[in-house]
């Protein structure tokens, strides 16, 4: 929900979402676009996609994720500035060879380790048990909203409740969560659902 206003908050202008939104990604965005270039050209990179981003606000989807949607953009512009930048000489034919020679599926942002972690077999078992020890109502309202995408608006009409009460019920279902999970369960089960 929160990522959804953030999203509509910029969409709609509001410049104090769209610094927040840089905040929040920036570091990570420039160490990611680092893997295919220099330090001073992955800043270039970011700077850029932030810039397209405000620039086409409007076409901002509440229904994509902007977390995927930034890395997928970093990523395409990264290749297309080596490939186009004429600076990148020797660079180019280094990265080239080295994507060549990992494959390009290592470069993809759905391969980093923090994702690989995220699919392991004993950290899903203990995502999966937090989730089932949850009241029934509130399991229902978290899978719902992060394992079936739905908003709050959709998750109110298909079980015939309030959309305060379907906030209530995720409410309480993160707290819940929070208290069971170590702190790296949690975090990783944030970023699985961040990355949405």
């Amino acid at each position: 929900m929160e990522k959804i206003l953030l999203t509509t908050r910029i969409r709609n202008g509001d410049r104090k979402a769209f610094d927040e939104l840089c905040g929040r990604y920036y570091a990570m965005l420039v160490s990611y676009a680092r893997l295919f270039m220099k330090d001073d050209w992955a800043e270039d990179v970011v700077q850029d996609v932030f810039y397209n981003v405000w620039q086409n606000r409007a076409a901002l989807d509440d229904s994509n994720s902007l977390y995927k949607y930034l890395l997928r953009s970093v990523y395409n512009r990264a290749l297309n500035y080596l490939d186009k930048n004429r600076r990148a000489g020797d660079y180019r034919a280094y990265y080239q060879e080295r994507i060549a020679s990992m494959g390009s599926a290592y470069y993809a942002p759905d391969n980093s380790p923090i994702i690989r972690k995220l699919y392991s077999d004993d950290l899903r078992a203990s995502l999966d048990a937090a989730i089932e020890s949850l009241p029934p109502k509130c399991r229902e309202v978290f899978r719902l909203s992060y394992l079936e995408d739905l908003s709050n608006r959709e998750i109110s009409e298909r079980l015939g409740i309030s959309q305060s009460t379907v906030e209530n019920h995720m409410y309480a279902a993160l707290k819940q969560l929070r208290r069971k999970l170590s702190k790296e369960q949690l975090l990783l089960l944030l970023a699985l659902l961040f990355m949405r």
